[in-house]
């Protein structure tokens, strides 16, 4: 049974059987898959994200019903395809080349509010971009952040890649997602949805997404900027400094990026191998909460909590728009 709050399309739902029988969960559903829910309405919801646990994940997933509209047929290409969940979106127009785009590749959902913000900052009124690719979750309206960051006219236009779906422009890869974003914006930044997808193994998790960026990137004439994931908060050994993530995917990109480091931050050994070129960049995101009204957030830590974590975007910003370096 669901009890619906039409806030960011969520709602709570009562669990009538399975091993979550009789809880209530908060649940969320999508429209763009042809589905909007009642008060009293009898639903299935998946509630695997709530049994394993997790954190950003950890909600249920109203199902579209048999009573629900079917999704319009818009007619190129096919997201979800071969799932009861398919439906067509119409791809976007492109750019010819990324030749001259600043390009910023971001490794996790919660770098794009302050990436966002210091393009506003060091280059005002710029159009900024966000490739949404496979990662993390697939739906763009799962993303708080990135409809405030729309309501706010810091982000203007995001390109929902490959399954990922609910952008103003749709493509089938991230090869093209670039391109469609080079042909609106001044800025492209790319990056995963909320809630990245990991396995504890080297190369077993959503991050690597950031490695298929950068080869797309370069392979389509740009000269992208990666931020690496830094922390100085996070309790597991393997997120301190320079993240075990960012580690694996330079090893995976192929060609020569550029990395910022704010300041004060050291290049570890494992990463010392002579095939990219790591640049201190001297802008921070302080100050730019206050400044623009965005709440900086990741894993419930705040800027005050772990300021590299944050200021490695803006560093990324910063050295793509040739603004950053020391």
């Amino acid at each position: 049974m669901i009890d619906v709050q039409l806030d960011r399309r969520t709602v709570r739902v009562k669990l009538l059987d399975g091993p979550l029988a009789g809880e209530i969960h908060q649940a969320i559903f999508y429209t763009t898959l042809g589905f909007t829910p009642e008060s009293e309405d009898i639903v299935l919801a998946n509630t695997v994200g709530i049994e394993m646990g997790l954190g950003t994940g950890g909600l249920a997933v109203v199902l579209p019903s048999a009573g629900g509209e079917a999704p319009i047929n818009a007619g190129h290409f096919v997201k979800l395809p071969y799932t009861p969940l398919q439906f067509s979106v119409s791809s976007a127009p492109q750019a010819v080349s990324l030749e001259g785009v600043p390009v910023v590749v971001l490794p996790l959902h919660s770098h794009l509010a302050p990436a966002c913000c210091a393009a506003a900052d060091m280059r005002p009124g710029a159009r900024v971009a966000f490739v949404w690719q496979e990662g993390g979750a697939l739906p763009v309206a799962f993303s708080r952040s990135a409809g405030i960051l729309r309501e706010k006219g810091l982000l203007h236009a995001l390109v929902s890649c490959g399954n990922c779906f609910g952008g103003e422009l749709e493509s089938p890869n991230v090869y093209s997602g670039l391109l469609a974003a080079a042909a609106v914006a001044d800025l492209v930044v790319v990056g995963i949805g909320p809630g990245l997808i990991g396995t504890g193994a080297p190369f077993g998790h959503g991050g690597m997404s950031a490695a298929v960026a950068l080869n797309a990137a370069i392979s389509l004439g740009a000269e992208p900027v990666l931020a690496p994931r830094i922390s100085n908060a996070d309790a597991r050994a393997r997120h301190r400094g320079v993240s075990h993530h960012t580690i694996s995917v330079l090893q995976a990109t192929l060609a020569r990026c550029r990395v910022a480091l704010p300041a004060g931050i050291d290049v570890p050994e494992t990463m010392l191998t002579g095939r990219h070129d790591f640049v201190a960049a001297a802008y921070t995101a302080a100050g730019l909460e206050e400044r623009f009204g965005v709440t900086f957030e990741s894993m419930g830590r705040s800027y005050r909590d772990d300021a590299g974590f944050f200021d490695a975007a803006v560093a990324a910003v910063g050295l793509a728009l040739g603004k950053g370096a020391e």
